[in-house]
């Protein structure tokens, strides 16, 4: 039932109706309770679209996400628009190429009077000014708590990170290589560096390349890795997306996973369980980080100066690879 038919079954108008929905000491209690009850009992639902646009904003929300060809960014943005829409708004997804295209991208959502954005950590400065336009900025991940007055959701990928060097260790993996660095202050990479330093054993990373995070990438650090250093018993990946390559170069040549070398990833997107051996990773919960996000987009959205910084713990997946 819409507003119109409301008011013509009370027999007022519907600028009236909508003012009784709204609450208005303009109109009447007696109409107000009148028009409630009858909307309560029709199923009415609110034009939530239409109120935005009459406050300046639209029903969209920005996510501003690295490549969705990333299976873990893909299960994410699956599972934030599952979790908005029955909210009333709809995922819209912004994937800016490099650094130099945030701004372009932030001036498109400014356009499109988005009602607020969930974007990577690493996006934070560059989309910090749409919080000055009134749009919701929350922010996902990041190496660290990023103290820049708005909401951050923050996997604890540092003391997952040191569960899992530390379930190879126990193993008795003592060669223990970390491939797919970008940043050695990473959580990732440096949990790793900081409990091979405690059990007094050396490191071994291999750097990220051009080809970023993909299972060609994996798989062609996986050959680097075995060629130069072929004693190596164990490697911690930094995302199963190279754990995926590195795990079938492995196997190509001729090791046997996890007798001879143990392969531990970080995720454990969806096929991993699939692989053979099944994928051994770290869960980033999805559910969790999106029900996290999406609160405080929300309650961002209700106070604009509501911030928050919210911790999530990730969990080790022991499965056959490690």
């Amino acid at each position: 039932m819409t507003q119109k038919e409301i008011a013509k079954l009370l027999n007022v108008s519907q600028p009236t109706v909508s003012m009784a929905l709204n609450g208005s000491e303009r109109i009447s209690r007696e109409l107000r309770d009148a028009v409630r009850k009858l909307a309560d009992r029709s199923g009415y639902r609110p034009n939530l679209a239409g109120q935005l646009l009459r406050q300046g904003r639209s029903n969209v929300v920005g996510a501003v996400f690295p490549s969705l060809t990333n299976n873990f960014f893909a299960e994410l943005f699956q599972e934030l628009q599952n979790q908005l829409i029955p909210h009333g708004y709809l995922l819209y997804l912004v994937q800016p190429g490099a650094d130099g295209e945030l701004p372009a991208a932030a001036e498109c959502l400014r356009r499109m009077q988005a009602a607020g954005v969930i974007a990577i950590g690493s996006a934070a400065e560059s989309l910090l000014r749409l919080k000055e336009d009134g749009i919701a900025l929350v922010l996902y991940g990041g190496d660290s708590r990023l103290e820049l007055g708005v909401s951050q959701v923050l996997p604890d990928r540092y003391a997952a990170g040191r569960e899992a060097v530390r379930h190879l260790l126990a193993a008795g993996r003592r060669r223990i290589a970390f491939l797919g660095m970008k940043n050695p202050q990473e959580p990732r990479c440096r949990a790793y560096l900081d409990v091979l330093a405690e059990a007094g054993l050396e490191p071994l990373t291999l750097r990220a390349g051009e080809d970023g995070d993909s299972p060609e990438a994996g798989c062609r650090l996986m050959r680097e890795l075995l060629f130069s250093r072929p004693d190596t018993d164990a490697v911690f990946m930094h995302n199963d997306e190279l754990a995926v390559g590195a795990l079938r170069a492995a196997l190509q040549l001729g090791r046997k996973v996890p007798e001879e070398l143990a392969v531990f990833g970080f995720d454990s997107i969806g096929t991993g369980r699939y692989l053979s051996p099944a994928l051994t990773s770290v869960e980033q919960p999805r559910r969790e980080i999106a029900a996290a996000l999406v609160a405080e987009l929300l309650a961002t959205l209700a106070d604009p100066a509501h911030c928050r910084f919210v911790p999530v713990a990730c969990r080790l997946v022991i499965r056959e690879s490690a």
